[in-house]
């Protein structure tokens, strides 16, 4: 019974976090609704294409890097549930960056003037370094759970294997420098 309280007072936390956005919103005299909070406008040294161009080409090495090491198909990936969890889990987080990184396109290209919506900017560009931050986590996870399986004689160390432990390894330095890419973005109130 006491799970089922705290289940619903998050819920009503999430609720009013979303009331709080659509505060924002006025019904205008057609009846149709306008955005009339806060915007934000990118500025320094990157513009919008070149954040964009930077942010998707360390995602493309993360992701491609990432499908590389399932598709060598080394020994812990065929079962052992320490290397294939964090692993399949680590694709569910690359996902997640995908779809920030997408919604952040969206906003950036349709943007009159450059504006975007501050709840936009926070909900992409504020949680792609979380995001990554997960996806590095669960990649080096795999990837010790990957030297625990060699280690103690699931199989022994073949090409497969290094790979893996190479393109996890390639996986985090590129999700490093999205996270770094986005953290570096200044924005402006608009």
């Amino acid at each position: 019974m006491g799970h089922a309280r705290r289940k619903k007072g998050g819920e009503k936390n999430v609720r009013k976090k979303e009331r709080e956005r659509l505060k924002d919103f006025h019904r205008g005299e057609d009846g149709t609704f306008s955005y009339a909070g806060d915007h934000v406008r990118l500025v320094g040294a990157l513009g919008p294409s070149e954040l964009l161009r930077a942010l998707w080409a360390a995602f493309a090495v993360a992701a491609l890097a990432a499908a590389v090491a399932g598709a060598v198909n080394p020994a812990g990936l065929t079962g052992c549930p320490y290397v294939v969890m964090p692993y399949m889990l680590q694709l569910v987080a690359l996902v997640s960056v995908a779809w920030a990184l997408g919604r952040l396109t969206v906003a950036l290209r349709g943007a009159a003037g450059g504006r975007v919506r501050v709840y936009v900017r926070d909900e992409t560009v504020g949680s792609l370094p979380g995001r990554c931050a997960l996806a590095i986590g669960l990649a080096l996870v795999a990837a010790a759970g990957e030297v625990v399986f060699l280690a103690t004689g699931g199989a022994a160390p073949a090409a497969a294997e290094f790979a893996l432990l190479a393109c996890e390894a390639l996986c985090c330095v590129a999700l490093v420098a999205l996270r770094r890419s986005a953290r570096a973005a200044e924005w402006e109130g608009a």
